[in-house]
């Protein structure tokens, strides 16, 4: 997949870095140790200083073979975003995956339109998410939403996302949790949550790519295993949520558009 590998990202990142260190400005206060939020920071604004220097659009773009792999086997291909997982911080842990997903017959921009539904993302994520809200948006390209995952326990989400039309094939995300709050006992699971999304299209159908970054508690080795095995997986999530896209895309041909009237989501600046 050739269209697209050489655009350029750095002012999207650019603006996804400023929007973040605004985020992570008051991140503290939701109960992380403040050592523990400036390390999650570093390697957040790492990883996409990481990601503007990619020289292909997908990260699949790399590799010819791979692409022709995910086109011929319809299989989802995750790979470490940055060696081995999880990343140990002071007092947390950070995994960071990469997982890919090509969709034949579907195109772009009714992906996009899927994902920008999100008062429907429980009908179309099922496995992992309860309920989802839209809750304000700024414009076509910013959205403020609220979700309740189902794993890998029952938690509460708050997420900014803006959005990117790159060219007419091309697209990207990126979400930054805002708000995360684990409902009943606290596990520490899931502590925050970014994701970073790439959509080209094709004459054959749509590649999906999520990037994801999530902090958890700090867990051995032991209960890290168990954890996996009931589902508290990264690695796991990013794949079910691959999975969802396309079985949805698939299934449906229309989804509604946005709705207009919604509250104005509030500038990064004024949440700090």
């Amino acid at each position: 997949m050739k269209g697209g590998t050489k655009m350029p990202q750095t002012r999207f990142i650019a603006a996804a870095i400023a929007g973040y260190g605004a985020i992570a400005a008051w991140l503290p206060a939701q109960g992380l140790k403040p050592q523990t939020a400036q390390e999650y920071e570093s390697y957040v604004q790492s990883a996409e200083s990481r990601m503007a220097a990619r020289k292909t659009f997908l990260a699949a773009d790399a590799s010819p073979a791979q692409i022709q792999d995910l086109v011929r086997g319809a299989k989802i291909v995750t790979i470490p975003g940055n060696g081995s997982n999880p990343h140990k911080i002071a007092g947390a842990m950070v995994y960071d995956w990469i997982g890919t997903v090509f969709i034949p017959g579907a195109t772009v921009e009714r992906t996009v339109r899927m994902l920008q539904d999100y008062d429907h993302r429980a009908e179309y994520f099922r496995d992992v998410i309860a309920a989802s809200k839209l809750m304000c948006r700024a414009g076509e390209d910013r959205f403020g939403f609220t979700m309740r995952l189902k794993e890998p326990a029952v938690l509460d989400v708050e997420s900014d996302v803006t959005w990117e039309r790159v060219d007419a094939t091309h697209w990207r995300c990126r979400s930054y949790s805002r708000k995360v709050q684990e409902i009943g006992k606290q596990h520490g699971y899931l502590l925050r949550l970014n994701s970073y999304w790439r959509f080209a299209g094709t004459e054959k159908g749509v590649f999906v790519e999520g990037e994801t970054v999530t902090l958890s508690g700090e867990f051995g080795s032991l209960m890290r295993t168990l954890g996996s095995l009931a589902g508290i997986n990264p690695e796991k999530s990013l794949k079910k949520s691959l999975e969802s896209i396309r079985e949805t895309l698939g299934a449906r041909s229309e989804f509604p558009a946005p709705p207009s009237g919604m509250p104005e989501c509030e500038s990064l600046q004024s949440a700090r």
